[in-house]
């Protein structure tokens, strides 16, 4: 029988494949130079402590206007909430899980916790694990810096990362900084990924029909300044810990 790959052919074939079953794997896509200094941060943890949304029915269940008007989305971490807005119009609130250290910022890979900062849709995966992903543009330039002042990643990966940000593409995912990090269904119930954003499959598939690549993503820790150090998080959930099934991780 004919050889049908050679050696390097079936290791890049692997390659490929790990990518697009992975959460986040997807096409990338080349976008405008643009920047997201103009893009201010919401503290939602203060904003909305005193109105009337948390009882308002119109925020979960109304019709979203098509097409949204200049979509963003904002995550509060402490508040496990996902707010989709069209210009500055609140549209929609989504009930999130998080990682199991879901208020701290990230720091580098493995560490279970979700980035802070100001990203976009880097990449949109209809075929992800968790039933669709949208890629989140982790790590930014600011995580970059740090990440090349501590030591963690290279100037050669810092610059690659800057590139990446500054031209509208995904940044590369495999450092020591973690990446991969998305929006992706799977499911609610507790605090089960490794760092991304895990949501209803319905409320995913939503989301995925009125974003595209290019979408500011902002996420905040919710948490007053100084609170931070007050907070005891439990340790990775385990099956003999949790009390529920244990699932795969992203």
């Amino acid at each position: 029988m004919a050889r049908l790959f050679g050696k390097g052919e079936f290791l890049f074939l692997l390659t490929v494949l790990a990518f697009t079953m992975s959460g986040c794997g997807g096409k990338e896509r080349n976008l405008p130079r643009f920047s997201l200094d103009s893009i201010p941060v919401f503290d939602l943890s203060q904003t909305y402590d005193n109105r009337d949304w948390q009882n308002n029915l119109k925020y979960l269940f109304q019709p979203l206007p098509r097409p949204l008007k200049n979509p963003r989305i904002v995550v509060n971490k402490k508040r496990h909430i996902l707010y989709l807005y069209s210009g500055d119009e609140l549209v929609r609130i989504y009930p999130v899980n998080l990682g199991p250290d879901p208020i701290n910022e990230k720091i580098k890979a493995g560490d279970g916790r979700t980035p802070e900062g100001k990203y976009f849709i880097c990449n949109k995966n209809p075929r992800s694990k968790y039933y669709k992903a949208l890629g989140i543009s982790y790590p930014s330039k600011e995580d970059a810096k740090r990440g090349l002042r501590k030591g963690f990643i290279t100037k050669k990966q810092y610059d690659a990362i800057v590139y990446a940000i500054d031209h509208g593409k995904r940044p590369p995912w495999f450092t020591k900084l973690g990446g991969a990090v998305c929006i992706h269904g799977g499911g609610l119930g507790w605090d089960w990924t490794r760092g991304c954003i895990a949501l209803r499959n319905s409320d995913v598939q939503e989301l995925f029909e009125v974003t595209r690549v290019g979408t500011p993503v902002i996420i905040i820790s919710g948490v007053a300044r100084g609170e931070e150090k007050l907070i005891a998080w439990p340790p990775v959930i385990t099956t003999a810990n949790s009390g529920h099934k244990q699932r795969s991780l992203d």
